[in-house]
């Protein structure tokens, strides 16, 4: 993140009670403990007392013709010019290109949160042909609330349609409700905000979180403002997990926060419930293209995988929170992941642990021995992180044979069965377990 964390004064929008009185019309309405097994996706999906929808940035396309009318093409750049097909040039009629043409929205400023619109001029999948695709990317919350710490509820699926279609009115662009339900999801982001006790601060969790590992396709990148604020994230071409401080990231400047969305009105709802010196554990699980979208989706909705997925499947009830937890526990319960969030009185307790739970499986040469390599790999991993050890073990050893080094995390992990996550992992993991909705309400009551 790169840069210190300020605090900007910004001109109120309107006198505090008027505000106040705007974001109400805008919506509709620690115990520690030790690792929990997990439950089916189908299982949270049936639960009547699990309806939570928690989602922010969405990327949606609809497809024409006839979905949608644009009447003021000049707001586009390059201002957009429909063709018919006897238009195209010989090059473009065999383009093999994903599109021909691409049209970005440029509005006209206005205090109403707009999402992000462009038109995409592109052959039919014959070829013979040309129609217009409409893809918009918003967050899902901004849009009702005009702030992303407020979270959807699961009432609130209407008034999103609804809401969007107003957004696009309001540039010219119209469509319908029900073209808006069934547009295809292109990408989502399913998040949670935790407001976090003032004895658990963000920075340990994040230090104790840039010690996990997932496997060679991800890349984990931790950022560091000058004052202290970071944010980690977890990446590959298709998934993000991302962690950092919602509100340090929304006081910063637009250029250095990881939400770059509209933020005057999210500074001044910041101040509005005194949330400055608060802080607020964001965790953001992004599905970033449409085949992966289908992939996560379906299965959960126990569908075939080429079923498009459209924006009205993100609203059956507890689909977000079942790609929040799977997401989380896919992190925490991976062996080499144990090894490096567990949490133990001291190192002679941990050594005991091991040994004990190696006897079970007979008094022999071999489970010493797997006992002593298993607390070796536990304490190192704890200090290190496990991608840390496998680079400085395959930097020095033969790397044929990977997979024998994976095959002893696996061992130590199974001969950690027990042990808790360490206090700030643990709070992170029930705080999602319960899933509790950030409203009006909810903040009133003081974090």
């Amino acid at each position: 993140m790169g840069s210190c964390i300020v605090m900007i004064h910004v001109k109120p929008i309107a006198s505090i009670s008027s505000f106040e009185k705007f974001l109400r019309m805008r919506q509709a309405t620690s115990a520690f403990g030790l690792v929990q097994p997990r439950p089916s996706a189908l299982d949270s999906l049936k639960s009547t007392d699990n309806i939570k929808i928690t989602m922010d940035t969405v990327i949606i396309k609809i497809y024409g013709p006839n979905r949608f009318k644009i009447t003021n093409w000049s707001l586009f750049l390059p201002e957009l010019e429909k063709r018919n097909y006897s238009d195209l040039s010989p090059t473009e009629r065999s383009s093999l290109r994903p599109y021909l043409r691409r049209f970005v929205l440029q509005p006209k400023w206005q205090r109403e949160y707009l999402p992000r619109v462009e038109v995409f001029e592109a052959l039919t999948s014959d070829k013979k042909d040309i129609r217009y695709i409409l893809k918009i990317e918003f967050s899902v919350p901004k849009l009702l609330y005009w702030n992303s710490l407020q979270e959807v509820g699961p009432s609130d699926q209407q008034r999103v349609f609804s809401a969007l279609k107003s957004a696009l009115e309001s540039v010219s662009i119209t469509t319908e409700n029900e073209t808006i339900a069934n547009a295809i999801v292109a990408s989502v982001h399913a998040c949670k905000n935790i407001p976090l006790p003032r004895h658990i601060r963000m920075r340990e969790i994040i230090s104790e979180l840039e010690k996990i590992d997932l496997n060679k396709v991800f890349d984990i990148s931790d950022k560091q403002c000058k004052k202290g604020a970071r944010v980690l994230n977890i990446h590959s071409g298709t998934i993000d997990w991302s962690f950092y401080d919602k509100i340090s990231d929304s006081i910063r400047p637009k250029n250095k926060r990881s939400d770059k969305g509209r933020i005057d009105h999210e500074r001044t709802f910041i101040e509005r419930y005194n949330l400055q010196d608060r802080e607020v554990f964001r965790y953001e699980y992004r599905i970033k293209k449409t085949q992966t979208v289908k992939r996560e989706i379906n299965i959960l909705l126990q569908r075939d995988y080429q079923t498009p997925v459209v924006f009205k499947d993100l609203f059956v009830p507890s689909i977000m929170k079942t790609l929040v937890l799977n997401s989380w526990k896919a992190i925490i319960e991976r062996p080499e992941n144990q090894l490096s969030l567990f949490a133990t009185a001291d190192r002679l307790s941990l050594f005991l642990h091991i040994l004990t739970e190696a006897r079970k499986q007979g008094e022999r040469a071999y489970t010493l021995n797997t006992a002593l390599v298993s607390y070796g790999l536990a304490i190192v991993i704890k200090d290190h992180g496990a991608k840390e050890v496998r680079g400085a073990i395959f930097d020095l050893w033969n790397t044929d044979h990977t997979e024998r080094l994976t095959k002893k995390i696996d061992l130590a992990s199974e001969l950690m069965r027990g042990l808790p996550y360490t206090n700030n992992i643990a709070f992170i993991n029930n705080a999602l377990e319960r899933f509790e909705l950030i409203s009006l309400t909810f903040l009133e009551k003081g974090i």
